[in-house]
């Protein structure tokens, strides 16, 4: 009875321990298995449901030279603190939050924003990997990609047409 009651006292110690051990193989986990802006192109999506793991995968198997992975990330992502948001390459936004975004980001061919989404048809990009909501949705580049250059942001943003 002793001892019980000497662990139960002491409970809280190891659920702290716990939490931190986990947090810790977290970060280790994601700083072993991330690369580089120059190595991989992020897709940010503003919308209510991503499968961003499948999504990235089916983007990855017809992947520009010179990238080792594509991110997928859903804006909440951003409330972590990371500054990769600034340098995100393909965003996908709703046309009731574009002017919130618009200034920073640029179209995806011509002068034109390109429909990720019509609403009105119920027919867009990824739908398989994308739940969106009922509005229009649009895809940019992002202006501080470092992919610009290179053409790989505009690759996937393709492949992601592609797949609507």
């Amino acid at each position: 009875m002793r001892f019980l009651k000497n662990v139960f006292s002491q409970l809280h110690t190891f659920v702290l321990w716990l939490l931190a051990s986990a947090l810790f193989w977290g970060w280790i986990f994601t700083i072993v298995t991330d690369t580089s802006p120059e190595k991989k192109v992020t897709v940010y999506c503003r919308v209510p449901a991503v499968q961003d793991a499948a999504l990235a995968a089916a983007l990855e198997e017809d992947m520009p030279e010179g990238l080792r992975m594509i991110k997928v990330h859903s804006f909440e992502y951003v409330m972590f603190g990371t500054d990769e948001f600034d340098r995100g390459d393909i965003f996908i936004v709703p046309a009731s939050e574009e002017a919130d975004f618009v200034k920073d980001l640029l179209p995806v061919e011509g002068d034109q924003p390109t429909k990720a989404y019509d609403a009105a048809a119920g027919e867009g990009v990824a739908t398989d990997y994308i739940q969106y909501g009922n509005e229009d949705y649009y895809m940019y580049l992002g202006s501080g990609s470092v992919h610009l250059e290179d053409g790989a942001a505009l690759a996937v943003a393709r492949e992601l047409l592609a797949m609507g």
